[in-house]
């Protein structure tokens, strides 16, 4: 695997991990904190990925240029609907379109900022190379 694309997922799943983390915390379950972060990380990481291959995400000459940084949101919103469902398959909750759209915008804001350190820092060195 290559170092850019290593570096993307990795920032794709660290991204996704923080804004659940602070989901969880920003509503007080520190009790459930370790138990709840594992039923909405998963699915969430699995559809974006997923929506993320589906938009080219991961490669080269679309990854390291600004013009393209449109498809980041398109494909959070795109897992979030999926990603919340087989959250609440998962934790045998009801599905919530609310809980879908919001976390769909929060993780559409945090991968928009990795998304463009990325092409800020070594993106364009990827989009040479690609």
């Amino acid at each position: 695997m290559a170092l850019p694309l290593f570096l993307l997922l990795t920032d794709d799943a660290l991204a996704i991990f923080l804004v659940t983390y602070v989901g969880l915390k920003f509503h007080s379950l520190d009790a459930i904190l370790m138990d709840r972060l594992p039923y909405t990380f998963l699915p969430f990481l699995l559809a974006w990925v997923s929506a993320a291959v589906a938009l080219r995400l991961y490669r080269p000459s679309v990854a390291g240029q600004w013009k393209q940084l449109w498809r980041v949101p398109l494909a959070a919103l795109l897992a979030a609907v999926p990603a919340a469902a087989l959250r609440a398959l998962w934790l045998d909750i009801p599905f919530t379109p609310l809980f879908a759209l919001i976390m769909g915008l929060v993780l559409a804001g945090a991968l928009l900022i990795t998304r463009s350190l990325y092409i800020a820092t070594v993106g364009r060195l990827w989009l040479d190379r690609g």
